[in-house]
């Protein structure tokens, strides 16, 4: 049970370790007081203060070596036979063999010679190729390291995870001997070309299984298998050279290895045809690798097969694979690729800080031990006064877990959760109480039901009930990966479920309490007001008593809205048709009422603002014109606008009027229902006409 960023800081210390592993065995590597380098086929030397000079042959001992230029050739399988090779590595070791007895000279051909030393390196005389080569490795494995670690185990991962292994290998035994500075153990060569191959042939076989494998499965287990049984068989020819030139023994296989891995590009296209999302994170991916490998296969592999050109340098065509991996990396928050989220890079973020620090001291050691006391006492001041307490800073937010106590968490889980009860969104209120108090780098949901919380995946994971009975929670790698789960995020998430419970208990308890006292002012209502306008109408006369009918008439709509129920359109309809027939009987004015009405329904609040807009726009037209008819239109458009036109006659020129406070109640009632009022008059005829949104039918009305 290890916590995954103990895992990603083991992994990153294993490849630290072999990359000052590498770093020593370069600088192992004696050189001397010459610099060789090639022109054609020729051998050249130079001296610190002088120019190239051509070298006839290596005198060992007395004994004449020719002194060929593949002596300096900087991979030695783009020699056309293993015969080649082998005698390269022997003259290799009888040079270094010399140059360490002292009995190494150098013969040019004008005739001079000169005697070389073995000089030791130092780390600013390792060229600028051996540390592009090493990077590049140690970055590319650090990006697989990223995504095996914490991603799911298939076959996908591991092979991704492989190549860049295969990719470091490659990359950091070609920077050892293909930077030398002409001496090396031929045995070492030997060792170093064929972990060369090795990583190489890797790398081949397990990117040619990863595009047969992701995003699709290969349709057998046995294709993968069998990229992998090619890599073995690769490795038998070309380590024991039962072939007579590397062509056949390495180079064939390599590219013929990638080639089957790209009909498994073809296979995926073709699968991922009918789903966009794996589609569009393969085409990523496909390009990626197309990308770091294309100019290794054309500048050094093709050359090396067909005898017809001289491979390129290998050191900038292995760091090309590099774009590979930055791809992938890239993708992985483009398109989610290996499943993983954007915190990846947060993890990112938190090595390479780590690495910073590190760094940091290493500089200011270096820095201490410059001579002169001015710069001592700059160095330690500086150390003492500004790097140890930033340093002591930086590292402690990197690795120091903050513990968090009840107060901390319940300030965060308790306002998310009010946040989504009050939003209707109860069924996220547990999710994001849990985001807060665990900060896991993610959470899945689970069709299954456990009966409690519990830690699965021996710390990994831990799994939470779902209040909705959807399926439970499972939060993984709690705070951000830096721990486990414990027996005591159990209890915590029982804490957050009962926090749940209590939150929505208290809602509810809320809307009860409000339902109650709107129901006993109803009541109050009801019985006092009620009473008293019922004695009122049977002690009123004339005019008194139509205006206390009308009282009990808007006093009955009241209550019925304080009760919030819908009403269905037609039956709107017919109580607003019954009304405003009473009306223009009462004054004699004859009423046109045409209807064409779905079956939606109509909020309380919704029917009491149209009705009082009908209410007020007959009202006007009876109050301030003499009409002899009243024409009232219902209908929708598109079953989703209610539209309402009134109009009548008997209007007088000079009775015009486009605005006043009936006009802008009603127009406030239709910006409130979100609709549009329209009026105007046209040939001594009032209109107005009132546009209201509605739903469908069977969707419940809005309020």
């Amino acid at each position: 049970m290890v916590p995954l960023r103990t895992k990603l800081l083991a992994g990153l210390a294993v490849i630290v370790l072999y990359g000052f592993w590498i770093i020593q065995l370069a600088l192992s590597l004696p050189a001397s007081e010459l610099q060789f380098s090639q022109q054609g086929d020729q051998l050249l030397a130079a001296g610190p203060d002088a120019a190239p000079r051509p070298v006839e042959a290596m005198l060992i001992g007395g004994t004449a070596l020719p002194a060929r230029a593949v002596l300096v050739i900087e991979e030695p399988d783009v020699l056309p036979a293993y015969s080649d090779i082998n005698q390269v590595f022997a003259e290799h070791t009888q040079l270094l063999q010399a140059l360490e007895a002292g009995t190494l000279w150098v013969r040019y051909q004008d005739g001079s010679e000169q005697q070389l030393h073995p000089v030791a390196r130092g780390l600013m005389q390792l060229p600028a190729m051996f540390w592009l080569q090493l990077l590049c490795g140690l970055a590319g494995m650090v990006i697989c390291m990223l995504v095996w670690v914490p991603g799911e185990r298939n076959l996908a991962t591991r092979s991704f995870a492989l190549s860049g292994l295969g990719y470091l290998l490659a990359s950091s035994t070609a920077a050892v001997y293909s930077t030398r500075e002409l001496f090396i153990d031929g045995d070492l060569f030997r060792v170093l070309s064929g972990f060369n191959h090795c990583g190489a042939m890797l790398f081949s076989a397990a990117v040619s299984a990863f595009l047969w494998s992701y995003p699709r499965r290969a349709p057998s287990v046995w294709i993968p298998l069998a990229l992998y049984a090619g890599f073995v068989s690769c490795m038998t020819l070309d380590q024991l050279q039962l072939t007579a030139s590397p062509v056949e023994g390495f180079h064939l296989w390599v590219i013929g290895v990638f080639m089957i891995g790209l009909s498994g590009a073809v296979w995926q296209w073709r699968q991922t045809r009918n789903s966009a999302a794996d589609r569009s994170a393969f085409r990523w991916v496909l390009l990626s690798i197309i990308a770091g490998t294309v100019f290794f296969s054309a500048g050094m592999i093709l050359p090396a097969i067909l005898q017809v050109a001289v491979p390129h340098a290998q050191g900038p065509l292995l760091a090309t694979f590099l774009l590979m991996y930055a791809g992938m990396a890239l993708g992985v928050t483009r398109y989610r690729l290996f499943e993983l989220e954007r915190w990846w890079f947060s993890i990112w973020s938190w090595l390479l800080g780590g690495l910073a620090v590190l760094l940091t001291d290493l500089a200011l050691a270096s820095l201490l031990t410059l001579s002169g006391p001015t710069v001592l006492a700059a160095s330690v001041a500086l150390v003492g006064w500004v790097y140890f307490p930033v340093r002591q800073f930086i590292w402690g937010r990197l690795t120091v877990r903050r513990q968090r106590g009840l107060d901390t968490w319940l300030s965060q889980a308790l306002p998310v959760m009010l946040q989504a009860q009050r939003s209707d969104q109860a069924d996220s209120a547990v999710e994001q109480a849990l985001l807060a108090v665990f900060q896991p780098l993610r959470v899945e949901r689970l069709g299954r039901k456990a009966q409690r919380p519990q830690v699965v995946d021996n710390g990994d994971a831990l799994q939470v009930p779902g209040p909705s009975g959807e399926g439970d929670y499972v939060l993984l790698h709690a705070e951000q990966g830096r721990r486990l789960f414990t027996r005591q995020d159990v209890q915590l998430a029982r804490l957050v479920l009962s926090l749940d419970n209590l939150v929505l208990h208290s809602l509810t308890a809320r809307v009860e309490g409000a339902t109650e006292e709107r129901n006993r002012i109803r009541q109050d209502i009801h019985d006092d007001l009620g009473a008293k306008l019922l004695q009122l109408l049977h002690t009123a006369s004339g005019d008194s008593r139509q205006l206390v009918r009308e009282a009990i008439r808007d006093l009955r709509e009241l209550l019925h809205n304080m009760d919030g129920h819908e009403v269905r359109l037609d039956v709107a309809a017919s109580r607003w048709q019954e009304e405003t027939a009473n009306r223009c009987q009462a004054r004699g004015v004859i009423l046109h009422w045409q209807q064409i009405l779905g079956e939606q329904s109509l909020s309380a609040g919704q029917f009491s603002h149209l009705t009082r807009v009908l209410r007020e726009a007959v009202s006007n037209a009876l109050r301030h014109a003499t009409p002899t008819e009243l024409r009232v239109q219902l209908s929708q458009q598109g079953g989703v606008t209610l539209q309402l036109r009134v109009e009548n006659d008997g209007v007088a020129l000079a009775e015009t009027a486009t605005s006043g406070r009936g006009l802008q109640i009603m127009q406030a009632r239709a910006r409130q229902l979100g609709g549009e009022l329209q009026h105007g008059c046209v040939q001594q005829r009032w209109w107005l006409a009132l546009q209201v949104p509605i739903g469908p039918p069977d969707t419940p009305a809005a309020d």
